[in-house]
């Protein structure tokens, strides 16, 4: 995930929050999460 994907992630969960959106906000939070960890696992992977 690059600098320009996260932020855009950071202001889809300000709007979700903004707007008491919570559960919708935690689903973002959980994916963005996973995006990140999966990216993470494939560079690594890479380097070997």
């Amino acid at each position: 995930m690059n600098n320009q994907e996260l932020c855009i992630l950071l202001d889809s969960i300000l709007a979700l929050l903004e707007t008491d959106n919570t559960e919708k906000a935690k689903e973002v939070i959980k994916n963005g999460i996973k995006r990140i960890d999966k990216g993470m696992t494939s560079s690594s992977e890479e380097e070997r």
